[in-house]
């Protein structure tokens, strides 16, 4: 194999590889990229088995062939050189890289011996709004369980019906639910594992729009000339509609912003342990308080309206905040039952246009 190519696209693909490419693997080849020509063109791909990202990257095709080699190393080494690389399989076995008068010769790996990529000859993609996407994964990504043990709460269930989107995610003692409309997309559902929405985000930072599919067990989600791979969680997500409070019999308003600032200050002598708060909520006010043994108390007084008879519960000051950063809306409103009731939160203009967002958190004992 023989082929030139620019270092800006290539560093591209090799950027995007090397964040995946799994060096602690136990399989040495998962550490490293894939280089194979296609045509006027070279895929440049990576793998951990559960991601893939497979990139086109357009080329000067000398001699035609395939070979892989240290992800890390080959990202770095490119980085360093001029505007146009020159890679070459040698007989011995290296891989050569050229750029100007630097020459450097690296170990590599048959390419036999990678993983197959999934295919996708058949694979019928929708075009969305990129930016949509962003905003759902930022709505419910901070609720996805990080406990291993628990497969089923490690990721978001996505949805795609009839022109609009739902997401959902939980660790079971909060949950996150968006709803947008998303014109162009298809019906699917997938429980998209919380590594793979980290490389979604990565994949839609600087995206105008993305085309998204399902395909057996693989979701794809293409930006340009580079298609990320993920392998869907198959485990069942917990019937979330039964989480959501079906009435309530009380419901405060108040301003986010006030409401945000108020518990990040509080939170400064809230327990480490805990992140214990006190919301003593009555008619035109909220006080929020906290008591930490090891350090001292807080205590901050907002303006609320409240619909419903006054009641005193206790929260996560950390969950809180997580889903008041997320709340794009000048007042939020919080629907409570009794003190040990999970809440519902939601901007007060939730539904306009087809937008949702509402998030449940369940109290604590304080």
């Amino acid at each position: 194999m023989k082929l030139k190519a620019q270092k800006s696209t290539l560093l591209d693909a090799l950027y995007y590889a090397q964040g995946i490419a799994d060096r602690k693997a136990t399989m040495p080849i998962l550490a490293n990229v894939l280089l194979r020509t296609d045509g006027d063109s070279v895929t440049v791909a990576a793998t951990d088995l559960n991601l893939t990202v497979a990139s086109e990257v357009a080329s000067t095709i000398s001699e035609p062939g395939e070979v892989t080699v240290s992800a890390k190393h080959l990202h770095d080494i490119v980085k360093g050189l001029g505007d146009e690389v020159e890679v070459e399989t040698l007989s011995n076995g290296q891989l050569a890289i050229r750029s100007g008068r630097a020459v450097y010769k690296v170990a590599s790996l048959p390419a036999r011996d990678f993983p197959k990529l999934p295919k996708m000859a058949d694979v019928v993609f929708a075009r969305v709004d990129a930016s949509v996407m962003r905003d759902m994964i930022a709505k419910t990504f901070f609720s996805v369980s990080s406990d291993e043990t628990r497969s089923h709460l490690n990721g978001v269930l996505f949805e795609c019906l009839d022109d609009s989107a739902r997401m959902v995610s939980t660790d079971g003692h909060r949950l996150s639910l968006c709803e947008r409309p998303l014109p162009g997309s298809q019906k699917m559902m997938a429980l998209i594992p919380r590594r793979g929405l980290v490389e979604i985000r990565r994949a839609l930072d600087d995206a105008g729009s993305v085309e998204i599919a399902l395909s057996g067990a693989n979701f794809f989600i293409r930006t340009g000339l580079t298609t990320l791979s993920i392998r869907i969680n198959e485990a069942a997500f917990p019937p979330w509609q039964q989480v959501l409070p079906k009435s309530s019999e009380r419901e405060f308003t108040v301003k986010t912003a006030e409401l945000l600032s108020s518990m990040k200050r509080i939170m400064l002598v809230a327990s480490e342990r805990t992140h214990g708060v006190r919301l003593d909520v009555s008619d035109g006010q909220i006080v929020i308080e906290t008591d930490n043994p090891d350090l001292g108390d807080g205590r901050e007084l907002l303006d609320a309206k409240l619909s419903g008879t006054p009641i005193t519960i206790g929260f996560s000051g950390r969950y809180l905040i997580d889903v008041l950063q997320e709340v794009q809306a000048p007042e939020v409103r919080i629907s409570l039952g009794n003190d040990l009731d999970p809440a519902m939160i939601a901007p007060v203009d939730d539904g306009k246009d087809g937008n949702r967002a509402l998030f449940v958190i369940m109290p604590m004992r304080l």
